[in-house]
């Protein structure tokens, strides 16, 4: 490794990633703009690895066979889209509201993304591009000192309601109320299942808390009008089983006490 290369490394090795404006300024490049070939070189040489185009991230000597950058996986979701906040069973694990570790990393934004990239540093990725009035209640947490966006606990529920395939099913919801309704907002619940914009949350919700006997689901149904019609209880199910007319649903999986 040159002198440039190790002063170089020493100062971007600082931050988790870095742009190549970031490089371009540290190297102090001005004119004919030598700084992607040397970012190349650098990736040749295993010192660097690109995380999207136009973004890098430093392999540091304690990485040792692997060569991979030591980011945590939800630091390398930050780089892959803007907005982005960690979601759905990931924030759902991260809360603590499930012990099940899912195999992918659940990204929500607001926006739709192009070729959204599903595996990156070995790390497998699901974006979920959502319309922009269901992005919200997004909150800043830190992990390894760094800094990512996730979904809020209540907003982490309603959203596993509004899309189930991405929690493992409503009943992973069902145990995620059933065992941590202590800690939740109960007004917050209200009102995200009424901005969320579908109707069948607060259906799912209602008879999720009166199944389990939590909260006051009548302030729910004051809170949030049941719309006409039936909706599956889990949408990721057959459509079989029992109408549940105060609530329209068709209940299509048992929800344990």
């Amino acid at each position: 490794m040159g002198r440039s290369e190790a002063r170089f490394l020493a100062v971007v090795g600082s931050r988790a990633t870095f742009s190549i404006a970031n490089a371009r300024e540290v190297l102090g490049h001005k004119s004919e703009d030598p700084t992607r070939q040397f970012l190349e070189k650098l990736q040749t040489k295993g010192w660097i690895k690109r995380i999207r185009r136009g973004r890098f991230a430093v392999i540091p000597l304690s990485s040792g066979e692997a060569r991979t950058p030591q980011l945590h996986e939800f630091i390398v979701a930050m780089e892959l889209v803007s907005p982005a906040a960690i979601a759905y069973w990931s924030a759902l694990n991260h809360h603590g509201l499930t012990e099940q570790l899912p195999r992918t990393v659940f990204v929500a934004t607001n926006h739709p993304v192009r070729r959204p990239p599903k595996q990156v540093l070995g790390i497998n990725f699901k974006l979920i591009s959502l319309k922009p009035a269901k992005f919200f209640a997004v909150v800043k947490d830190w992990i390894d000192e760094q800094p990512f966006q996730v979904t809020d606990k209540e907003k982490t529920i309603i959203d596993g309601l509004d899309l189930p395939q991405y929690v493992g099913g409503v009943d992973e919801i069902a145990k995620a109320l059933a065992g941590n309704w202590s800690e939740l907002d109960e007004t917050k619940l209200r009102h995200y299942a009424g901005k969320i914009g579908n109707s069948a949350v607060a259906k799912r919700l209602g008879f999720l808390m009166e199944t389990l006997k939590l909260g006051d689901p009548e302030a729910l149904r004051k809170a949030v009008p049941i719309a006409p019609g039936f909706s599956p209880l889990d949408p990721t199910l057959p459509k079989r089983g029992k109408y549940n007319r105060r609530w329209g649903l068709l209940v299509n999986v048992e929800i344990k006490r």
